[in-house]
């Protein structure tokens, strides 16, 4: 009896080392089995976990999935972009046919705000501001000198209807540092630069996007060629980075007799959407001209080049110039 109570603590020692080990050697079988070999899809994730849980230094993830993310898309097409949630409404206000601001197209100029041109009808025109004038300071915000990225500068410009920002600018050819006083408005964006006759009968339109008003702007400009007599269009896309497909579509049509192909839509599985033209086209009978160049994307590219759409351009009976 007195050597059983001297073995009993010996022998649950033992069952807890044993049960130690055991459990040791199975969560590291585990672990292999879960870090070891990790499907494609789960490599991500598994990276992350191990980052977040193990790494010595706090980090950003979500800034790494994005850099991940768009890593990922430059295997792809040129076409295929990753738009994060905050960049979203930037974009949906770029497609739309105006915005609120003081209403310039400018561009960085070494360390200065240049002025490309003011936009007509927008309070930086009706302020007198010209092409080439440098924006020293908003209010009191500096923005020479600093190399401020677009985002930055954006949030200066723009703001609320009615709400006031005061520039101060530099005009090179008058050599002086002036003030004035803005009150940011709705300045329209157009999509059609320009709708033109260029000799008789050849009509010019240029257009810059597909935005939600491309087609009611270019279908006024085309009724307007038509009724100064264009038997013939210039379509110039050149420059044209794309936008809404539909826009695109809508183009197309005018140019189709109904039922032609205009966009073909075919996914990985097979599944196949097209578009066809129907009865309301103006222009079937006229000819058609496309110019492009090595910055015509997306829905202003021709077949060889388009992701995922087929644009049937050759149904346009189109000569197609490359500039």
């Amino acid at each position: 009896m007195q050597k059983f109570k001297i073995l009993l603590p010996v022998a649950l020692f033992f069952m807890l080392a044993l049960g130690f080990i055991l459990g040791s050697k199975f969560q590291f079988s585990a672990s292999l089995s879960h870090f070891g070999k990790p499907t494609a899809k789960n490599k991500l994730n598994t990276l992350l976990e191990l980052i977040e849980t193990e790494y010595v230094d706090q980090v950003d993830t979500d800034s790494i999935v994005d850099d991940a993310v768009n890593a990922i898309l430059a295997h792809l097409d040129p076409h295929s972009n990753y738009i994060p949630s905050a960049d979203q409404a930037e974009l949906a206000e770029n497609m739309k046919g105006d915005f609120v601001g003081i209403g310039v197209n400018f561009y960085m100029y070494k360390d200065s705000v240049a002025v490309i041109t003011p936009l007509p009808k927008s309070p930086a025109e009706r302020a007198g501001i010209l092409a080439g004038d440098r924006i020293l300071y908003a209010g009191k915000t500096k923005l020479f000198g600093r190399k401020l990225p677009s985002d930055s500068l954006f949030a200066h410009l723009k703001g609320e209807v009615g709400t006031a920002v005061q520039l101060t600018l530099y005009r090179k050819s008058e050599r002086r540092i002036f003030k004035t006083k803005l009150l940011r408005d709705r300045v329209p964006i157009k999509s059609v630069d320009v709708a033109v006759l260029l000799a008789p009968h050849i009509g010019y339109l240029k257009i810059n996007r597909f935005a939600e008003t491309t087609y009611t702007e270019f279908a006024k400009g085309l009724r307007k060629l038509k009724r100064q007599g264009a038997t013939t269009l210039i379509v110039d896309l050149r420059g044209n980075g794309g936008g809404y497909m539909e826009m695109a579509t809508q183009m197309a049509d005018e140019f189709l007799k109904n039922g032609q192909k205009i966009v073909l839509l075919k996914s990985r599985k097979g599944q196949v959407e097209k578009t066809l033209a129907t009865e309301k086209g103006s222009f079937e009978s006229g000819k058609v001209l496309i110019l492009q160049d090595e910055n015509s994307a997306s829905a202003s590219q021709r077949p060889r080049t388009c992701y995922r759409a087929t644009v049937i351009w050759k149904r346009l009976g189109a000569t197609r110039i490359a500039f």
